[in-house]
């Protein structure tokens, strides 16, 4: 009871304190800014959390340290044992997204793309971190078993698209470096081992891994969760790039906008994002997205790829590359189910994470209704 008594009275001072930080705060900014934009304050608001949420988005718009203050919020909240931000789970193994299984399992966009093609189709759906470390969860936290989603979906496939299997490849890696800690994408260790498990099922001999020269661009990564929850309590990550020294070379790469106008890329990866304040380091491993790419190596061996991806595919593209004379690259995110049929491809992969398979069914189910 002693204990019980005194984690009330801890419960209560920290709402004391945070709503003290807030009032100064808020008397400050009144004296600066129209007093008809600040929220209504009630207990009832205070107590539901309405009431920080819009003094939050007030305070956002109208000084310039809200970043310290949702730090504050946040530590304050994890304190009273919250262990959510944002609907990012803080574990023990870093940072995660919450995923719902409100989404049905559906196969409808490569059925479509499949009934089109003429040539062999791969499909690869990869797991998020939640879906390998569940059981680093809170708690009772809503529970989304993703291997069941993997199998239903891959169920539902036509019987001639052959579906790989990332998730056990993955679940075996678990005690490894698979997945980033503040950042929502797979590293590319984790990439490297479900990429030589499946260019083995497409017809290729995998590059090893002992081939590959790894360098270290940066070793005090922040990804996008930590964007989303400033928590700073998570050890930071590192950015590799892999290099295979006696391999394919990049020949030309050719980018097209939504309005089909072509450019030249100098380089596949994006080497801006590392001299710059730009906290989206893992876009350095394609650049700024773009609706279609088109990369060509001095392979002569005849053998052109049509990649259908999300940005989880972005760091296995460099292995993809040891094996193409030819690879064309559309964003899923920005294609949605703009498939057509293209004899000049001998064969159609279609790579993206359980969260934008699950977006990209929405949008389906949503232009439908």
């Amino acid at each position: 009871m002693k204990k019980i008594h005194q984690f009330s009275k801890l419960y209560y001072k920290i709402i004391i304190v945070i709503f003290l930080v807030y009032a100064v705060i808020a008397v400050q900014t009144l004296r600066n800014f129209d007093k008809s934009e600040f929220p209504e304050f009630s207990w009832s608001r205070f107590f539901n959390g309405d009431w920080g949420e819009e003094l939050e988005i007030y305070l956002e718009n109208h000084i310039g340290f809200h970043d310290e203050l949702f730090q504050i919020k946040n530590q304050s909240n994890l304190l009273i044992g919250e262990k959510m931000i944002q609907d990012i789970y803080i574990t023990k193994q870093g940072l995660m997204e919450k995923l719902t299984s409100d989404t049905e399992p559906d196969a409808a966009l490569i059925n479509d793309c499949y009934e089109k093609a003429s040539v062999p189709v791969y499909f690869i759906l990869v797991p998020t971190a939640a879906g390998i470390y569940e059981r680093q969860l809170p708690a009772n936290a809503p529970t989304f078993n993703q291997e069941s989603f993997i199998k239903a979906v891959y169920t539902k496939t036509k019987s001639g698209i052959r579906c790989i299997d990332t998730y056990h490849v993955l679940r075996s890696l678990k005690e490894d470096y698979i997945y980033y800690r503040t950042d929502s994408h797979w590293t590319s260790y984790g990439a490297y081992y479900v990429y030589q498990s499946a260019i083995q099922k497409m017809g290729f001999t995998p590059v090893p891994y002992y081939r590959y020269v790894i360098s270290h661009l940066n070793t005090d990564f922040r990804g996008d969760l930590y964007e989303k929850t400033l928590y700073y309590d998570v050890k930071p990550d590192i950015l590799d790039c892999y290099y295979y020294e006696t391999g394919a070379e990049i020949t030309e790469i050719l980018t097209y906008d939504q309005n089909g106008k072509e450019q030249i890329r100098e380089s596949l990866y994006d080497d801006s994002v590392l001299d710059s304040e730009n906290t989206n380091l893992y876009q350095y491993y394609m650049g700024e997205p773009c609706k279609k790419l088109v990369i060509r190596t001095n392979l002569e061996n005849h053998k052109k790829l049509l990649l259908y991806k999300d940005d989880f595919a972005d760091c296995m593209i460099p292995f993809l590359i040891q094996h193409y004379s030819e690879i064309c690259i559309m964003d899923l995110e920005q294609t949605g189910a703009e498939f057509s049929e293209d004899p000049e491809y001998t064969q159609i992969l279609f790579l993206c994470s359980v969260k934008t398979w699950q977006e990209l069914g929405e949008s389906q189910n949503d232009s439908l209704g």
